[in-house]
């Protein structure tokens, strides 16, 4: 019988010891999420880069005044995602403490600060870049002279307005599963401190 075995009344007696996140464990997951940050940036500003470069190059090739201004536009909205990149979402130095709570209330700002760069994707970091693509993507289908005619300079630009959706669409479902991932995180956190676990 279960209620007689002395090996588990002997086990259900034992004092619960709390789970614990140590000072070490907390400033290892804090240091490991600002270096995946900081690669996240840097990759962001070199992909920016050659955005501007690219579209500067084209804007200054290309002597038609629409997509000169498509141009210039985009190269606009990539100047300010780095902008809003850098003031949002920039890595920051894991602080020096000697007190898990202190760490623990830094790493949890970082992710809440993070998420909210990340749930709002679409307004800083997608959106900036619409108005440029629309102009550059129809001043090359449809002002530009391409001997083509209307009927198929219209599906070339329903095309690329489509193509432009689905990549956009898929930046945001990259963020939103990212988003998640923070969420967990934070989640973890605060059941580690519910528990008692700070130490």
């Amino acid at each position: 019988m279960p209620d007689h075995d002395p090996f588990l009344a002997i086990w259900t007696r034992q004092p619960a010891e709390p789970f614990t996140l140590t000072l070490a464990d907390i400033h290892a997951r804090a240091t490991r999420f600002q270096s995946r940050v900081r690669m996240r940036n840097i990759t962001e500003y070199v992909a920016a880069g050659l955005v501007i470069a690219m579209f500067a190059w084209l804007g200054w090739l290309i002597p038609d005044p629409v997509i000169k201004t498509g141009a210039g536009l985009i190269v606009a909205g990539a100047l300010y995602v780095c902008w809003k990149l850098h003031s949002l979402g920039r890595a920051a130095e894991v602080a020096a403490s000697d007190h898990a709570s202190s760490l623990a209330d830094f790493h949890r700002a970082e992710l809440m600060r993070q998420r909210a760069a990340l749930a709002t994707v679409w307004r800083w970091y997608l959106a900036p870049f619409l108005p440029g693509m629309l102009v550059f993507l129809g001043a090359v289908t449809l002002v530009a002279d391409t001997g083509l005619p209307l009927e198929a300079r219209l599906r070339t630009f329903v095309f690329g307005v489509g193509l432009m959706a689905a990549v956009f669409a898929a930046i945001g479902w990259l963020n939103a599963r990212s988003v998640k991932a923070l969420d967990a995180e934070i989640a973890e956190i605060d059941r580690v401190r519910t528990a008692g676990g700070e130490s």
